[in-house]
């Protein structure tokens, strides 16, 4: 009689194969691992108002339009804000700052209100500049809408964010150049807290600074073209 008659045939078919679906189910959570990753970013287009956000998108005009207030409204409540223009023109240059007016500070006002996460109790209007909004970024979320964050710059040669495009958290976001698409973590569109406290000059550039310094991981520049897409 064989000596092989003796092995059990099956359960060794078991073990076999079990040993060999571990790789293969390793390899299955790794792919929905990395496909949840890729959802995690957001396509976004860098445009500098509405008009250009239109000329690119024809059939989203009033997209357009609402995304760029909307970005205007957020870039009030979240911008650096400054007790003089010399202390704004310093880190932002001569043409890139402005007094805020007493309807931003009403928004100002409302949003550190509503803000749990706001810097202090918001100070009179005319004591406080801001830098203008440079442009903006704009995403397409997966209910339909689209979100945004308005996006700032400096003409000063001596600041670090002289013609790259910042948000109001300091982060870097490349050169300022409009009707460019990057690839980008939501949480680079999530809310940003409502600053109303008045910051010393050069505060803001330090910011930047230390941004530059940390790694960003997940920007990226994906292509040059000018459209949102539908």
């Amino acid at each position: 009689m064989k000596r092989t008659h003796h092995i059990h045939k099956e359960k060794f078919r078991k073990s076999w194969r079990g040993y060999r679906l571990a790789p293969i189910a390793l390899s299955i959570s790794t792919v929905f691992f990395l496909t949840a990753c890729e959802k995690s970013d957001q396509t976004v287009s860098l445009y500098q108002n509405a008009d250009d956000c239109s000329k690119a998108n024809p059939s989203m005009n009033q997209q357009c339009v609402q995304a760029y207030q909307a970005a205007l409204k957020e870039a009030t409540k979240t911008s650096p804000k400054y007790a003089s223009r010399e202390d704004c023109v310093a880190e932002f240059g001569q043409s890139q700052c402005t007094k805020v007016t007493s309807e931003q500070a009403d928004i100002l006002a409302t949003s550190s209100t509503a803000d749990k996460n706001s810097t202090a109790q918001p100070q009179q209007s005319g004591s406080m500049w801001m830098p203008l909004m440079a442009g903006y970024m704009m995403g397409k979320m997966m209910g339909g809408g689209f979100n945004q964050q308005p996006l700032f710059t400096s003409q000063s040669s001596t600041s670090p964010m002289k013609d790259k495009f910042v948000d109001a958290t300091g982060k870097n976001y490349g050169a300022a150049t409009y009707g460019r698409t990057m690839n980008l973590p939501k949480s680079a569109l999530a809310p940003k807290p409502s600053v109303t406290k008045t910051i010393t000059r050069g505060g803001f550039g330090q910011t930047v600074d230390q941004q530059a310094s940390m790694k960003q991981g997940g920007v990226s520049s994906k292509s040059f073209s000018r459209g949102t897409g539908g």
